[in-house]
């Protein structure tokens, strides 16, 4: 339904001022206007009226936000739709935001796994590169190795994708390893 006028100034300047730094889904401007004390029915009128001019989308917000994600903190495209679920968009505008956002960058759970599991080696100490490769047993090694798995299962991989994070860690391990040398 075509809104029937400008929203009031206080209230689209609130919204204008939220949506300047980055986009937003329309259930997370929904919420921030409301908690700044405008009214349901003037807050939708306002939705509206953006949506309308393409100020406010959700598809593009959450394409942005998976790709965001996708490229400086990987996780697993089930980890991305939760994410994006938590943010109020759900079902096929989440789908289609994942898919979009995973066949643009060539990326498939196990790429991505391998990209998560890298970037974690990268921020450890020597320290814990080199337990992780360990030949023994060691409660180092053993620490290292559930702090890499652990990291991984948060980021939402499990099975053969997080197989392919563990491996990519440990390769990345050795190639710091043989950088220090």
């Amino acid at each position: 339904m075509p809104s029937t006028g400008t929203p009031p100034e206080e209230l689209l300047s609130a919204a204008l001022r939220l949506l300047a730094p980055r986009r937003r889904g329309i259930e997370e401007l929904r919420g921030r206007l409301r908690k700044k004390g405008f009214g349901a029915a003037e807050v939708d009128e306002c939705l509206d009226w953006l949506r309308e001019r393409d100020l406010l989308d959700d598809l593009a917000f959450s394409q942005a936000l998976a790709r965001d994600r996708v490229k400086l903190s990987p996780r697993s495209p089930s980890a991305l739709r939760r994410e994006l679920a938590l943010r109020g968009i759900q079902g096929k505008v989440a789908d289609e935001a994942v898919d979009r956002v995973l066949e643009e960058e060539d990326l498939t759970e196990e790429k991505l796994a391998r990209a998560a599991g890298e970037g974690w080696v990268r921020k450890q100490g020597m320290r814990v590169v080199e337990a992780l490769l360990l030949d023994r047993f060691t409660p180092e090694r053993e620490r290292a190795r559930r702090r890499l798995y652990g990291f991984l299962a948060r980021r939402g991989f499990r099975g053969e994708a997080a197989r392919a994070g563990l491996d990519s860690g440990f390769e990345e391990a050795r190639n710091r390893l043989s950088e220090k040398t």
